[in-house]
């Protein structure tokens, strides 16, 4: 099935990106504040985008605002007749992948990247998979779990890291845990220097 790009349907990638942050965390119970410029930041969109957008939801009774601080902060009306088909529908057309893809480009210490397709419906449905994310050699595990956290807002996302040398040596011995994460249906390689795809490949 050909996936749709929502934006069409909401009239601009801002407004939809904008409406997919505040829906998805009010899901996650966090609609107790929202500034422009953090949304601004957040969202990587331009200041006065995102106050024409807040502007015009406020005006749609989509959003609240209240004054803090001589600032506006904006949260989603509770009280919005469409709210639960909104939600609804952000949370099934929500697709992390080009973030991960982005975040794990910058990781330079990493020998290998898995992650698992069952990412791309996380907020949906949790699939009985044996790990989400495998990784081989170092990352800032703090950063990493801020972004998991950030990005899947806050549903458990199971990742493992081990050392090169560890990952070997079980390797060498066919461990049944390592064997069963590698083997798992659905895998995406998104950087793999120790080149073990190719080698379970050869394995076959």
């Amino acid at each position: 099935m050909k996936d749709l790009d929502i934006s069409k349907i909401f009239w601009s990638k801002s407004r939809t990106k904008l409406l997919e942050k505040l829906f998805l965390e009010y899901e996650s119970w966090n609609n107790e504040w929202f500034h422009m410029r953090w949304l601004s930041r957040d969202l990587d969109e331009q200041i006065n985008s995102i106050k024409r957008e807040l502007d015009n939801l406020t005006e749609l009774w989509i959003l609240k605002h209240r004054t803090e601080l001589k600032k506006k902060i904006f949260y989603v009306n509770n009280k919005f007749y469409l709210l639960d088909e909104f939600i609804k529908i952000f949370i099934k057309s929500y697709n992390p992948m080009d973030k991960i893809k982005d975040y794990f480009k910058t990781q330079i210490n990493l020998e290998l990247v898995i992650i698992n397709e069952a990412l791309k419906t996380k907020l949906l449905s949790n699939w009985k998979n044996i790990l989400d994310i495998f990784l081989i050699w170092e990352v800032d595990k703090d950063g990493l779990s801020d972004f998991l956290t950030t990005t899947f807002y806050w549903r458990k996302v199971k990742y493992a890291i081990i050392t090169t040398d560890d990952f070997f040596n079980r390797l060498e011995f066919w461990d049944k845990l390592i064997k069963n994460i590698l083997t798992e249906r659905w895998n995406i390689y998104l950087k793999d220097n120790l080149k073990i795809k190719e080698k379970l490949e050869n394995k076959e």
